[in-house]
């Protein structure tokens, strides 16, 4: 019997939440006792009722938390101190997961003799998305083999052994916390230590992409986003050499993206989005080094009921 604890962070997405806990309990749970932590990081409370009333008819364990500081990273955290079993997985409160998710996750963590896994999302955008966000990389579900090492990954679908996060246990570093790329950081340190980490083709969780994320602003966003966390995550640890070449090689992509983007507009809008989204990714990671201005992605500011 494998002991799986399923950590789950959640911010005023309520009826998303509740999609989660019904697939969550609705797996294939033979050989495998689960649990579910879930940690409101909205000071309301607004996922209490959802948990609530999971916890009448749920057959397994369910776990309300209250982290009201608003820090996706202070969430994680909060989550990881009620951890009781011998696995930890971890999915995002706007997904829906397969009924042999969690045994896929164990089968390859087994098979391969991992410390930490990791699946794929596959994401689901509406019948009426326009043609380039079908296309979009940006919305694009990455398939690698099933057993191919990694050097980090996401909470949105993953699987870690709680051995591996040594005494005391590895946490999320809060300076993430408002940022995003929290994850990345904590995963790439775990590689770093010499733990494990492999990729679990046939572990797929499901996301529906709401309309309004399809737009070009909001993919530029993310790519400005992730071009921060990239450098914070992965650059900051270059040695001099290698930043020096990463800059050199950035500087050139910047400028032959910049001189192709008129042209793009005209043949392509989805290759002009493409190139948009390179353009802020670059300015992400070059923006890390001239000023401490991170884009925030989970600031409470930026929602309007706030």
């Amino acid at each position: 019997m494998h002991a799986v604890d399923v950590c789950v962070a959640t911010y005023k997405r309520p009826e998303l939440l509740a999609g989660l806990l019904d697939s969550l309990f609705r797996q294939d749970l033979d050989g495998i006792r689960m649990r579910v932590i879930v940690v409101d990081n909205d000071k309301h409370g607004s996922a209490r009722p959802v948990v609530e009333g999971f916890q009448k008819s749920s057959p397994a364990e369910l776990v309300y938390e209250l982290e009201p500081l608003q820090s996706i990273s202070l969430a994680r955290n909060r989550a990881l101190r009620h951890v009781q079993a011998d696995y930890i997985a971890f999915v995002d409160d706007d997904e829906i997961v397969l009924r042999e998710w969690l045994s896929a996750l164990l089968e390859t963590m087994e098979g391969h003799q991992a410390d930490a896994v990791f699946g794929p999302v596959f994401k689901i955008l509406p019948q009426d998305a326009p043609a380039w966000a079908k296309k979009s990389r940006a919305f694009k579900c990455y398939r690698r083999p099933t057993g191919q090492s990694l050097l980090s990954g996401g909470t949105c679908n993953a699987l870690v052994r709680r051995i591996a996060l040594g005494s005391p246990p590895q946490e999320f570093d809060p300076v993430f916390g408002l940022t995003g790329g929290e994850d990345s950081d904590f995963f790439f340190r775990l590689h770093l230590s010499g733990k494990k980490l492999v990729w679990c083709d046939e572990a797929m969780v499901h996301e529906c992409i709401p309309m309004e994320r399809l737009t070009l602003k909001w993919v530029c966003q993310r790519g400005f986003r992730g071009g921060q966390s990239f450098y914070r995550v992965f650059v900051t640890r270059y040695p001099l050499w290698k930043k020096i070449l990463w800059l050199g090689r950035q500087g050139m992509q910047v400028i032959c993206a910049a001189l192709l983007l008129p042209a793009s507009r005209l043949v392509s809008y989805r290759f002009f989005v493409a190139i948009c989204v390179r353009l802020c990714a670059s300015a992400g990671q070059w923006a890390v080094i001239f000023s401490n201005n991170y884009f925030r992605e989970y600031d409470s500011r930026r929602y309007r009921e706030d």
